[in-house]
Protein backbone atom coordinates (compact mmCIF):
# COMPACT_ATOMS: atom_id res chain seq x y z
CA UNK A 1 0.00 0.00 0.00
CA UNK A 2 2.72 2.88 0.35
CA UNK A 3 3.45 2.87 -3.45
CA UNK A 4 -0.31 3.15 -3.72
CA UNK A 5 -0.27 6.04 -1.26
CA UNK A 6 2.59 7.77 -2.29
CA UNK A 7 1.24 7.80 -6.27
CA UNK A 8 -1.86 8.78 -4.89
CA UNK A 9 -0.41 11.70 -3.06
CA UNK A 10 1.72 12.57 -5.88
CA UNK A 11 -1.54 12.89 -7.77
CA UNK A 12 -3.65 14.87 -5.25
CA UNK A 13 -0.69 17.77 -5.33
CA UNK A 14 -1.54 18.65 -9.23
CA UNK A 15 -4.64 20.65 -9.27
CA UNK A 16 -6.74 18.66 -12.01
CA UNK A 17 -10.21 20.68 -11.80
CA UNK A 18 -11.76 20.49 -15.44
CA UNK A 19 -11.10 24.27 -16.42
CA UNK A 20 -7.73 24.07 -16.37
CA UNK A 21 -5.14 22.84 -18.99
CA UNK A 22 -4.41 18.83 -17.59
CA UNK A 23 -0.69 19.11 -18.87
CA UNK A 24 0.47 18.82 -15.39
CA UNK A 25 -1.66 15.90 -14.20
CA UNK A 26 -0.96 14.43 -17.58
CA UNK A 27 2.71 14.84 -17.01
CA UNK A 28 2.74 13.56 -13.71
CA UNK A 29 0.64 10.22 -14.53
CA UNK A 30 2.95 9.86 -17.79
CA UNK A 31 5.89 9.89 -15.87
CA UNK A 32 4.34 6.58 -13.99
CA UNK A 33 4.74 4.62 -17.19
CA UNK A 34 8.37 5.60 -18.24
CA UNK A 35 8.83 1.83 -17.76
CA UNK A 36 10.31 0.05 -20.69
CA UNK A 37 7.55 -3.21 -20.26
CA UNK A 38 4.85 -0.61 -21.10
CA UNK A 39 3.61 1.27 -24.39
CA UNK A 40 2.46 4.30 -23.03
CA UNK A 41 0.31 6.91 -25.65
CA UNK A 42 -0.78 10.79 -24.94
CA UNK A 43 -3.43 11.26 -27.12
CA UNK A 44 -5.08 14.66 -27.70
CA UNK A 45 -8.59 15.37 -27.21
CA UNK A 46 -11.08 17.74 -28.44
CA UNK A 47 -10.89 20.02 -26.08
CA UNK A 48 -7.90 22.40 -26.36
CA UNK A 49 -4.81 22.23 -24.29
CA UNK A 50 -6.52 18.42 -23.28
CA UNK A 51 -5.15 15.07 -23.53
CA UNK A 52 -6.32 11.15 -22.86
CA UNK A 53 -3.49 8.60 -21.77
CA UNK A 54 -3.46 4.62 -22.44
CA UNK A 55 -1.07 2.48 -21.39
CA UNK A 56 -0.40 -0.89 -22.36
CA UNK A 57 1.49 -4.55 -21.01
CA UNK A 58 1.77 -6.80 -22.78
CA UNK A 59 1.27 -7.53 -26.32
CA UNK A 60 -1.87 -6.20 -27.99
CA UNK A 61 -4.71 -8.25 -28.84
CA UNK A 62 -7.40 -7.27 -31.62
CA UNK A 63 -9.64 -10.54 -29.99
CA UNK A 64 -10.96 -8.32 -26.91
CA UNK A 65 -8.91 -10.15 -24.00
CA UNK A 66 -7.46 -9.07 -20.98
CA UNK A 67 -8.73 -5.94 -18.46
CA UNK A 68 -8.89 -2.63 -19.01
CA UNK A 69 -8.56 -0.06 -15.94
CA UNK A 70 -10.26 2.82 -16.45
CA UNK A 71 -10.25 6.68 -14.87
CA UNK A 72 -10.23 10.05 -15.22
CA UNK A 73 -7.72 12.42 -14.12
CA UNK A 74 -10.10 14.99 -13.43
CA UNK A 75 -11.92 16.64 -10.70
CA UNK A 76 -14.63 19.09 -9.33
CA UNK A 77 -12.96 22.24 -7.86
CA UNK A 78 -12.09 22.90 -4.45
CA UNK A 79 -13.40 26.44 -2.01
CA UNK A 80 -10.16 25.89 0.67
CA UNK A 81 -12.38 27.95 2.99
CA UNK A 82 -14.91 24.89 3.48
CA UNK A 83 -12.32 22.32 3.98
CA UNK A 84 -10.38 21.23 7.08
CA UNK A 85 -7.10 20.41 5.76
CA UNK A 86 -5.72 21.35 2.02
CA UNK A 87 -7.45 20.15 -0.66
CA UNK A 88 -4.11 19.38 -2.64
CA UNK A 89 -2.26 18.04 -0.07
CA UNK A 90 -3.20 13.91 0.73
CA UNK A 91 -4.24 13.75 4.84
CA UNK A 92 -4.69 11.22 7.15
CA UNK A 93 -7.28 11.51 9.57
CA UNK A 94 -9.03 8.73 11.35
CA UNK A 95 -8.36 5.70 8.52
CA UNK A 96 -9.51 7.88 5.93
CA UNK A 97 -7.58 9.71 3.30
CA UNK A 98 -8.60 13.37 2.42
CA UNK A 99 -8.19 15.43 -0.31
CA UNK A 100 -9.96 16.54 -3.70
CA UNK A 101 -9.86 13.49 -5.72
CA UNK A 102 -9.07 11.18 -3.19
CA UNK A 103 -12.59 9.26 -3.77
CA UNK A 104 -13.37 10.29 -7.30
CA UNK A 105 -10.96 9.30 -8.42
CA UNK A 106 -7.73 9.54 -7.85
CA UNK A 107 -7.86 6.39 -4.91
CA UNK A 108 -8.37 4.32 -7.99
CA UNK A 109 -6.03 5.94 -10.29
CA UNK A 110 -3.15 5.20 -7.81
CA UNK A 111 -4.12 1.79 -7.64
CA UNK A 112 -4.15 1.13 -11.54
CA UNK A 113 -1.28 2.85 -11.95
CA UNK A 114 0.65 0.52 -9.29
CA UNK A 115 -0.98 -2.67 -11.16
CA UNK A 116 0.60 -1.95 -14.17
CA UNK A 117 3.70 -0.76 -12.83
CA UNK A 118 4.16 -4.22 -10.22
CA UNK A 119 1.93 -7.07 -12.00
CA UNK A 120 3.61 -8.87 -15.34
CA UNK A 121 0.73 -10.88 -17.72
CA UNK A 122 1.44 -13.76 -19.47
CA UNK A 123 -2.03 -14.79 -21.10
CA UNK A 124 -3.17 -11.42 -22.37
CA UNK A 125 -2.42 -7.72 -21.84
CA UNK A 126 -3.56 -5.13 -19.26
CA UNK A 127 -4.61 -1.63 -20.55
CA UNK A 128 -5.00 1.49 -18.20
CA UNK A 129 -7.04 4.37 -20.20
CA UNK A 130 -7.36 7.51 -18.61
CA UNK A 131 -9.90 10.46 -19.54
CA UNK A 132 -9.90 14.07 -19.44
CA UNK A 133 -13.07 15.97 -18.77
CA UNK A 134 -15.20 13.64 -17.25
CA UNK A 135 -16.62 15.77 -14.90
CA UNK A 136 -17.94 18.50 -17.62
CA UNK A 137 -19.44 15.72 -19.76
CA UNK A 138 -16.88 12.88 -20.82
CA UNK A 139 -15.78 14.60 -23.16
CA UNK A 140 -12.59 12.59 -23.08
CA UNK A 141 -14.15 8.96 -23.48
CA UNK A 142 -16.14 10.51 -26.53
CA UNK A 143 -13.28 11.74 -27.85
CA UNK A 144 -12.03 8.17 -27.91
CA UNK A 145 -15.00 6.90 -29.24
CA UNK A 146 -15.17 9.11 -31.79
CA UNK A 147 -11.47 9.24 -32.82
CA UNK A 148 -9.99 5.78 -31.54
CA UNK A 149 -7.18 4.61 -30.17
CA UNK A 150 -3.70 3.69 -31.62
CA UNK A 151 -3.60 0.20 -30.23
CA UNK A 152 -6.69 -2.55 -29.44
CA UNK A 153 -6.99 -2.43 -25.45
CA UNK A 154 -9.50 -5.08 -24.17
CA UNK A 155 -13.19 -4.92 -24.06
CA UNK A 156 -13.74 -5.69 -20.04
CA UNK A 157 -13.51 -2.81 -18.15
CA UNK A 158 -13.26 -1.91 -14.99
CA UNK A 159 -14.28 1.82 -13.98
CA UNK A 160 -12.65 3.04 -10.79
CA UNK A 161 -15.97 5.13 -9.57
CA UNK A 162 -16.85 5.20 -6.31
CA UNK A 163 -18.91 2.67 -5.95
CA UNK A 164 -18.51 1.09 -2.42
CA UNK A 165 -16.77 -1.47 -3.78
CA UNK A 166 -20.18 -2.78 -5.22
CA UNK A 167 -20.32 -4.03 -8.54
CA UNK A 168 -22.50 -1.27 -11.08
CA UNK A 169 -23.15 -2.57 -14.13
CA UNK A 170 -26.17 0.06 -15.15
CA UNK A 171 -26.58 4.16 -14.72
CA UNK A 172 -28.49 6.60 -16.27
CA UNK A 173 -27.83 9.05 -18.53
CA UNK A 174 -27.60 13.07 -18.12
CA UNK A 175 -29.21 15.02 -20.90
CA UNK A 176 -28.46 18.70 -20.72
CA UNK A 177 -31.00 20.71 -22.80
CA UNK A 178 -31.73 24.84 -23.56
CA UNK A 179 -35.03 26.22 -23.94
CA UNK A 180 -35.18 29.81 -25.89
CA UNK A 181 -38.58 31.94 -25.66
CA UNK A 182 -38.76 34.75 -27.63
CA UNK A 183 -40.78 37.70 -26.51
CA UNK A 184 -40.43 41.30 -27.17
CA UNK A 185 -38.97 43.94 -25.41
CA UNK A 186 -40.68 47.62 -24.36
CA UNK A 187 -40.61 49.70 -21.91
CA UNK A 188 -42.58 48.78 -18.76
CA UNK A 189 -44.45 52.17 -19.04
CA UNK A 190 -45.87 50.82 -21.54
CA UNK A 191 -45.98 46.89 -21.03
CA UNK A 192 -49.01 46.41 -23.95
CA UNK A 193 -46.18 47.15 -26.52
CA UNK A 194 -43.95 44.14 -25.68
CA UNK A 195 -44.42 40.27 -25.06
CA UNK A 196 -42.91 39.34 -21.67
CA UNK A 197 -40.83 36.26 -22.27
CA UNK A 198 -40.23 35.85 -18.36
CA UNK A 199 -43.93 35.20 -17.64
CA UNK A 200 -44.27 32.92 -20.61
CA UNK A 201 -41.14 31.00 -19.35
CA UNK A 202 -42.62 30.76 -15.94
CA UNK A 203 -45.22 28.70 -17.56
CA UNK A 204 -42.95 26.96 -18.85
CA UNK A 205 -41.40 26.24 -15.72
CA UNK A 206 -44.11 24.88 -13.96
CA UNK A 207 -45.32 22.75 -16.79
CA UNK A 208 -42.09 21.30 -16.72
CA UNK A 209 -42.56 20.51 -13.41
CA UNK A 210 -45.20 18.71 -13.13
CA UNK A 211 -43.76 16.55 -16.03
CA UNK A 212 -41.18 15.81 -13.54
CA UNK A 213 -43.46 14.97 -11.05
CA UNK A 214 -45.49 12.47 -13.54
CA UNK A 215 -42.18 11.05 -14.31
CA UNK A 216 -41.08 10.32 -10.57
CA UNK A 217 -44.27 8.00 -10.47
CA UNK A 218 -42.80 5.64 -13.97
CA UNK A 219 -41.27 2.42 -13.02
CA UNK A 220 -39.09 0.44 -16.08
CA UNK A 221 -37.69 -3.10 -16.31
CA UNK A 222 -34.27 -1.63 -15.04
CA UNK A 223 -35.87 0.15 -12.15
CA UNK A 224 -35.69 -2.40 -9.90
CA UNK A 225 -31.69 -2.25 -10.15
CA UNK A 226 -31.68 1.33 -8.57
CA UNK A 227 -32.89 2.39 -4.99
CA UNK A 228 -36.46 3.75 -4.78
CA UNK A 229 -35.48 6.94 -4.65
CA UNK A 230 -33.72 7.15 -7.89
CA UNK A 231 -35.74 4.27 -9.50
CA UNK A 232 -37.49 7.14 -11.82
CA UNK A 233 -36.47 9.06 -14.80
CA UNK A 234 -35.63 12.80 -12.99
CA UNK A 235 -36.35 15.99 -15.12
CA UNK A 236 -35.19 19.51 -13.34
CA UNK A 237 -34.99 23.04 -14.33
CA UNK A 238 -31.78 23.38 -12.91
CA UNK A 239 -31.25 27.35 -14.52
CA UNK A 240 -33.44 30.57 -15.63
CA UNK A 241 -32.04 33.29 -16.98
CA UNK A 242 -34.39 36.46 -18.07
CA UNK A 243 -34.11 40.31 -18.70
CA UNK A 244 -31.78 43.35 -19.18
CA UNK A 245 -32.79 46.04 -16.85
CA UNK A 246 -36.34 46.12 -14.40
CA UNK A 247 -37.58 49.20 -16.55
CA UNK A 248 -37.42 46.76 -19.87
CA UNK A 249 -40.25 43.87 -20.84
CA UNK A 250 -37.59 41.12 -21.27
CA UNK A 251 -37.78 39.55 -24.74
CA UNK A 252 -36.12 36.57 -23.63
CA UNK A 253 -36.04 34.03 -21.32
CA UNK A 254 -33.71 30.72 -21.34
CA UNK A 255 -34.16 27.59 -19.24
CA UNK A 256 -31.66 24.82 -18.84
CA UNK A 257 -33.38 21.12 -17.71
CA UNK A 258 -31.36 18.31 -16.80
CA UNK A 259 -33.13 14.58 -17.64
CA UNK A 260 -31.51 11.79 -16.15
CA UNK A 261 -33.02 8.75 -18.32
CA UNK A 262 -32.53 5.12 -16.92
CA UNK A 263 -30.79 3.22 -19.56
CA UNK A 264 -34.16 0.99 -20.86
CA UNK A 265 -35.65 4.42 -21.93
CA UNK A 266 -35.85 5.73 -25.77
CA UNK A 267 -34.26 9.38 -25.23
CA UNK A 268 -36.64 10.62 -28.64
CA UNK A 269 -39.60 9.42 -26.92
CA UNK A 270 -39.12 11.49 -23.72
CA UNK A 271 -37.84 14.64 -25.20
CA UNK A 272 -41.05 14.52 -27.61
CA UNK A 273 -43.34 14.45 -24.41
CA UNK A 274 -41.18 17.38 -23.06
CA UNK A 275 -41.47 19.78 -26.36
CA UNK A 276 -45.73 19.36 -26.01
CA UNK A 277 -45.54 20.30 -22.49
CA UNK A 278 -43.36 23.26 -23.26
CA UNK A 279 -45.54 23.95 -26.38
CA UNK A 280 -48.99 23.67 -24.51
CA UNK A 281 -47.70 26.44 -22.04
CA UNK A 282 -46.05 29.17 -24.24
CA UNK A 283 -47.48 31.22 -26.24
CA UNK A 284 -44.70 32.71 -27.61
CA UNK A 285 -42.03 31.65 -30.06
CA UNK A 286 -39.84 29.13 -28.21
CA UNK A 287 -36.98 26.54 -29.05
CA UNK A 288 -35.32 23.65 -27.61
CA UNK A 289 -31.64 22.69 -28.32
CA UNK A 290 -29.22 19.97 -26.87
CA UNK A 291 -26.18 20.80 -24.63
CA UNK A 292 -24.60 17.37 -24.17
CA UNK A 293 -25.49 14.19 -23.95
CA UNK A 294 -24.13 12.08 -21.51
CA UNK A 295 -25.14 8.38 -22.34
CA UNK A 296 -26.73 5.76 -20.06
CA UNK A 297 -24.81 2.47 -19.64
CA UNK A 298 -26.36 -1.11 -19.22
CA UNK A 299 -23.99 -3.95 -19.52
CA UNK A 300 -25.37 -7.25 -19.64
CA UNK A 301 -25.51 -9.08 -16.32
CA UNK A 302 -23.53 -11.82 -18.33
CA UNK A 303 -20.59 -10.10 -19.47
CA UNK A 304 -17.30 -11.57 -18.04
CA UNK A 305 -16.26 -8.79 -16.11
CA UNK A 306 -19.64 -8.04 -14.04
CA UNK A 307 -20.03 -12.09 -13.71
CA UNK A 308 -16.22 -12.44 -12.22
CA UNK A 309 -16.37 -9.22 -9.75
CA UNK A 310 -19.73 -9.99 -8.28
CA UNK A 311 -18.86 -13.55 -7.63
CA UNK A 312 -15.63 -12.39 -6.87
CA UNK A 313 -17.05 -9.95 -3.84
CA UNK A 314 -20.14 -12.42 -2.87
CA UNK A 315 -22.37 -9.85 -4.33
CA UNK A 316 -25.58 -11.06 -5.77
CA UNK A 317 -28.06 -8.67 -7.24
CA UNK A 318 -27.03 -5.91 -10.01
CA UNK A 319 -26.65 -2.59 -8.74
CA UNK A 320 -27.75 0.63 -10.77
CA UNK A 321 -26.82 4.34 -9.87
CA UNK A 322 -28.20 8.10 -10.91
CA UNK A 323 -24.80 9.71 -12.06
CA UNK A 324 -23.31 9.30 -15.42
CA UNK A 325 -19.96 7.74 -15.71
CA UNK A 326 -17.19 7.62 -19.09
CA UNK A 327 -18.92 3.88 -19.10
CA UNK A 328 -22.01 5.61 -21.13
CA UNK A 329 -19.56 6.55 -24.17
CA UNK A 330 -16.83 3.41 -23.84
CA UNK A 331 -20.11 1.15 -23.97
CA UNK A 332 -20.94 2.73 -27.30
CA UNK A 333 -18.07 1.59 -28.37
CA UNK A 334 -18.45 -2.02 -27.37
CA UNK A 335 -16.36 -2.21 -24.12
CA UNK A 336 -18.52 -4.33 -21.63
CA UNK A 337 -18.08 -1.97 -18.39
CA UNK A 338 -18.62 -1.92 -14.71
CA UNK A 339 -18.30 0.68 -12.36
CA UNK A 340 -16.23 -0.87 -9.13
CA UNK A 341 -14.02 1.67 -6.59
CA UNK A 342 -13.05 2.75 -2.77
CA UNK A 343 -15.12 5.59 -1.43
CA UNK A 344 -18.30 6.57 -1.40
CA UNK A 345 -20.23 8.99 -4.26
CA UNK A 346 -21.85 10.37 -1.32
CA UNK A 347 -19.01 12.42 0.04
CA UNK A 348 -17.32 13.44 -3.79
CA UNK A 349 -17.53 16.80 -4.64
CA UNK A 350 -17.66 18.07 -1.38
CA UNK A 351 -15.49 19.54 1.21
CA UNK A 352 -13.10 16.99 2.81
CA UNK A 353 -13.52 14.59 0.56
CA UNK A 354 -11.76 11.20 1.64
CA UNK A 355 -11.61 7.74 0.64
CA UNK A 356 -11.18 5.08 3.79
CA UNK A 357 -8.09 3.76 3.34
CA UNK A 358 -9.65 0.13 4.16
CA UNK A 359 -11.42 -0.07 0.87
CA UNK A 360 -8.26 1.66 -0.55
CA UNK A 361 -6.34 -1.92 0.32
CA UNK A 362 -9.47 -3.90 -0.40
CA UNK A 363 -10.34 -2.74 -3.98
CA UNK A 364 -6.29 -3.19 -4.87
CA UNK A 365 -6.62 -6.87 -3.76
CA UNK A 366 -9.07 -7.11 -5.68
CA UNK A 367 -8.11 -5.54 -8.91
CA UNK A 368 -4.78 -7.39 -8.47
CA UNK A 369 -6.53 -10.56 -8.57
CA UNK A 370 -8.93 -9.52 -11.43
CA UNK A 371 -5.81 -9.14 -13.59
CA UNK A 372 -4.78 -12.26 -12.79
CA UNK A 373 -7.85 -14.05 -13.83
CA UNK A 374 -8.33 -11.89 -17.02
CA UNK A 375 -4.44 -11.70 -18.17
CA UNK A 376 -2.59 -14.06 -16.24
CA UNK A 377 0.68 -13.46 -14.64
CA UNK A 378 3.75 -15.41 -13.71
Amino acid sequence: MHNIQKTLSALIGVDSTSSLSNKAISDCIGACFENGSIQCHVLPSSEEGKTNIVALKGDPRDDGSGITLCGHMDTVPADVKHWESDPWELTMRDDRLYARGACDMKGFLAIAINAIQTINVTKAPLAVLITCDEEIGSFGARHIVEHGLPIPIPKQVIIGEPTSLQVVRLHKGHLSLKVDIEGVSAHTGLPHLGKNAAVDGAHVIEALHSLGNTFAEERTDESKHFPEEAAFPVLTVATVHSGSAINVVPDRCTLGLGLRLLPDQDQEEIIEIIKQTIDSACSLQWSLAMLSDNPTMLTHESAPVNQWLCKHIGQEHSVGVSFGTDGGYLSRAGYECVLFGPGDIGVAHKPDEFVPMGELEDCAKTIECAITHFCGDI
